[in-house]
């Protein structure tokens, strides 16, 4: 049985294996990989032990791979093309070519406020690319992101900490909506502090800033239905029963769509931004900084929080 000892390896050494395979000469392939021709002679000499096999033997046509090196020279070209793939993408980024794939973190309702944007921004740039969403409480997200489980996290985000890289995107500004065909549409504070109101808020964050746009009002006695979700909002909303208040970018969306109506006027802003947060560990990475670069250039208003 062939005695192969695998610690005598390294890549320099596969790669002049190759590299002779294509030349057919141990003084060209010294050539192509850098070294002098002696000391690819004795590199050679040391893969032929470390291999138990002569690997090439000298013919008039040059040197020919034995059976052995012919057999394994596929798998060991295939595995030097992927290792150096694999290094050249971490060492440099290319929008255009690169198949590789992000992760978001994102709530249902960022999920349709961003995601159209986004795609449309980084797509046009990276045709190739993949983006996945996996949502991630609050909790577990610094070990999420330092363990690379997703590249950016979007939301009402209290995270910090020297790990931790945060941009405010912009600050939420809140509306009130109705269903389409609502007529007449409140356009005064008592003419909406006598409507019946739906609030949804599906994290804890998003619900304390609705509950402070609402003390603010005065219309918390107004709320007949909180849900935890914005999937339901909309038919709702449809038989003028309800109005609801919600992020303008949502109500924006929905007005667009033909599913709901603007009332005048805002509610004011939130008291916390929506930010992006990252590891700082995956700041070395070229194609994680063209990816939070672009996202924060598509969604960025306000200046960087620190």
């Amino acid at each position: 049985m062939r005695s192969i000892r695998l610690e005598a390896l390294d890549l320099n050494l596969l790669k002049l294996f190759v590299a002779v395979a294509d030349t057919g000469s141990v003084s060209h392939a010294a050539v192509r990989v850098g070294l002098t021709q002696p000391s690819a002679s004795n590199a050679l000499s040391r893969l032929r032990h470390a291999l138990d096999d002569p690997l090439f033997l000298r013919e008039r046509s040059g040197m020919v791979p034995t059976r052995y090196a012919a057999a394994v020279l596929p798998t060991v070209r295939k595995a030097l093309d992927g290792v150096i793939e694999a290094l050249a993408e971490a060492s440099h980024f290319d929008p255009a070519q690169s198949r590789r794939s992000f992760r978001l973190s994102l709530s249902g309702l960022g999920e349709a406020l961003f995601l159209p944007q986004l795609t449309r921004a980084l797509f046009d740039e990276a045709p190739h690319i993949r983006l996945q969403n996996d949502p991630v409480p609050l909790t577990a997200l610094p070990d999420a992101l330092h363990h690379g489980q997703i590249d950016l996290a979007l939301g009402l985000l209290a995270l910090d900490g020297p790990d931790i890289g945060v941009m405010a995107l912009h600050a939420e500004e809140y509306v009130a909506i109705s269903g389409p065909d609502a007529a007449p549409l409140p356009d005064t504070a008592e003419a909406l502090r006598a409507s019946r109101l739906v609030i949804a808020a599906p994290a804890t964050t998003y619900a304390a800033e609705v509950t402070a746009i609402l003390s603010r009002h005065g219309l918390g006695g107004n709320v007949a239905l909180y849900l935890r979700e914005f999937t339901a909002l909309p038919e709702l909303l449809h038989d003028n029963r309800f109005l609801a208040i919600v992020p303008s970018g949502y109500a924006r969306m929905l007005a667009r769509a033909g599913r709901a109506r603007i009332l005048p006027g805002s509610l004011g802003s939130s008291g916390s931004p929506v930010t992006m947060v990252w590891s700082r560990r995956a700041e070395t990475d070229p194609g994680f900084r063209w990816f939070r670069d672009r996202v924060g250039a598509c969604l960025r208003t306000t200046p960087p929080v620190g």
